[in-house]
């Protein structure tokens, strides 16, 4: 199946290393489009790599994207309506170089917990390496910045525990940048509450999106992903997040580990409870990375693979449900949508039964409904 991506022609992230990148997880491509600190960024946005990138788009290989990894490739291969991703026939013949519309500022990995998955321990950043995340930050608002439509804030820490980040938003004023349209927060959500979105006044006055970074459907399994995160505020600030009246978009994900592997429907369950009027809401779950802080061991214990029998068999049963949920609320555009990577555990010889009509309607009034209010 031969398809296209947006990506490389239109979004990038910015790493701490000062890779720039596609808008996507850097474990997905082959390579960056260039680096900051050795290259003017005209060469890194025109350059050598970002010509490789962009042809595998149009002759429809993706050859330099892991194709099992990327949310977007499987969604599209799936048969589900993604934006980035599209069938090579519907793709544009030519692309007129401009500008990227989106910057994902992924280059302060600061946070206020430390999440087996992500990190071994709190990350407290150097002088030296604040130093080199302000220089950054410098630079991607002096040449990327003043010409994109959206921003986002951050794939690799929490953008409230961000000195850099946190700082932007207190002072932020929209009428400094009069192209961009959209703030987008990707957050654990423990420091996202009243009090603070109270004083980051500039915020009230543009549109918003999150994705908040969970990865349990219990407190105690939180305890455990997402030490030393608490719950019951986690709960409280999502009410909060989920009323706001400049917010477009609301998403919630999971890395699956062996912890929460048996949460899958738990999970978007609780996302169906984030539902608000019209407004595009997100269940994602992700395959966990062997990501270099993880020894061979721990990564053993953690990764879905080796789970017990038992566990397996619930969690491909339950994946096998999820999917054909996915695929039904997507044709009749139910909210939550439904994202995943998890296509190389769906078993595709098994026969999974039509689901139940009462969940068919429970999905179908949820839709007709869709555009209540809710207290």
């Amino acid at each position: 199946m031969k398809l296209f991506c947006k990506l490389p022609f239109t979004r990038i992230s910015v790493d701490d290393s000062g890779n720039v990148w596609p808008a996507c997880c850097p474990e997905w491509v082959a390579f960056p489009l260039g680096n900051i600190f050795e290259q003017s960024w005209e060469n890194i946005w025109m350059g050598k790599n970002a010509r490789l990138l962009r042809e595998s788009c149009f002759d429809g290989s993706l050859r330099y994207c892991k194709h099992t990894w990327c949310p977007n490739i499987t969604d599209a291969k799936a048969g589900i309506d993604n934006y980035h991703v599209i069938p090579l026939e519907k793709a544009p013949r030519q692309w007129q170089p401009a500008p990227p519309v989106h910057i994902n500022l992924n280059y302060d990995p600061t946070c206020n917990l430390r999440c087996p998955s992500c990190r071994a321990d709190f990350i407290k950043l150097t002088p030296n390496e604040l130093n080199r995340v302000y220089d950054l930050h410098k630079y991607t608002f002096k040449y990327i910045v003043p010409e994109v439509e959206s921003i986002a804030f951050t794939g690799v820490g929490d953008p409230f525990m961000s000195k850099v980040f946190r700082q932007f938003m207190m002072e932020f004023n929209p009428a400094d940048f009069p192209r961009l349209k959209v703030i987008h927060l990707h957050t654990n959500g423990l420091l996202f509450d009243e009090e603070t979105y109270t004083q980051m006044k500039g915020l009230h006055r543009i549109q918003l999106s999150t994705d908040i970074s969970i990865d349990a459907a219990s407190a105690d399994v939180y305890a455990i992903v997402r030490p030393p995160g608490k719950w019951e505020r986690l709960m409280k600030n999502l009410q909060f997040i989920r009323k706001l009246d400049n917010l477009v978009l609301l998403g919630i994900s999971m890395v699956v580990q062996r912890a929460n592997m048996h949460q899958l429907r738990e999970f978007v369950a609780l996302g169906e409870q984030l539902v608000y009027g019209r407004r595009e809401t997100f269940v994602e779950f992700k395959r966990l990375r062997h990501d270099p802080h993880i020894s061979a061991e721990a990564y053993r214990q953690m990764n879905v693979d080796d789970a017990p029998p038992d566990l397996l068999r619930k969690f491909s049963e339950d994946l096998q449900y999820l999917e054909q949920l996915r695929q039904y609320q997507n044709r009749y555009r139910i909210m939550p949508e439904i994202r995943h990577n998890l296509q190389v555990y769906l078993n595709t010889q098994t026969n999974v039964s039509p689901l139940p009509l009462i969940v068919r309607g429970r999905l179908l009034a949820r839709k007709v409904f869709n555009s209540v209010t809710l207290g």
